[in-house]
Formats: C-alpha cells, structure tokens, sequence
C-alpha cells in the first residue's frame, strides 16, 4: 500500500475510491477533481459545485505535498456529500439575512455518513478501529 502512496497513480486511486463512495454507496452521479493548489494559504480541503455537478478535493498536503491519507478523503467527501443532503439556506438573522452552510443538522449528516461509509467491505480497512 505504501507504494501506492509513492508513485503517480495515486491520483486515480483516489478517482478510484470516489467513484465507488457516489455511485455505489450514496447513488449519486457527480464528478471528481483535484484542487491544483496556486499558493500554501489555500487551506481549502474541498468544495462541491451544484451547476457542474463536481465535487472537487485537495489530495495533497499543505507543506510538503504528499499524499493525504485515505481516511482524511473519505470524511472530506463525507462532508460534501452531506452538503448535497443538507443544502445550504437563507436565514434572517439580527434584521439581516446570512447563509447558513454549516449548522447542527448538517454535522449530524456529516457523522452519519461517515458510519454509513465505515460499513463498507471494501473501506472500512481505511478507518481506525
């Protein structure tokens, strides 16, 4: 496994292990990118895109630019999953509206689908025990 970390086809491992989490798992048919990160202030993990129907993750971390583990990726697409589950919404708030993107329901959706993917034959290796 190791060497799979080392070599340039990690990037399609990582294509690999998505489309079987939206397809397989969760039913959806949205597609993936890597973020090609410009500068080390971006500290963006990832970000989904409705109208495209793309969801797009940095695969490499920060400093040193190696490849995050598999763990860190799967609840990444967890939480952007959950971002299609629990959709962002307007809310009035102190006589303004704000945009409420992150909120108690949605980490709960986040925590389920996490276990939803731990219970996976094939990714439940990736998660601590």
């Amino acid at each position: 496994m190791d060497s799979l970390y080392k070599n340039d086809k990690y990037p399609e491992f990582v294509q690999l292990i998505f489309t079987h989490v939206i397809e397989s798992i969760f039913s959806l048919d949205y597609k993936f990118r890597v973020i090609n990160r410009r500068s080390e202030r971006q500290r963006v993990l990832g970000y989904i895109n409705f109208r495209k129907k793309i969801i797009a993750l940095d695969i490499f971390t920060e400093k040193k630019r190696e490849p995050k583990s598999i763990n860190a990726l799967l609840r990444v697409i967890a939480h952007e999953i959950a971002h299609i589950q629990k959709p962002p919404y307007r809310q009035l708030h102190k006589g303004r509206f704000i945009n409420r993107q992150h909120y108690p329901a949605f980490y709960t959706q986040v925590t389920k689908n996490v276990e939803t993917i731990k219970k996976d034959v094939y990714l439940q290796n990736y998660f601590d025990k």
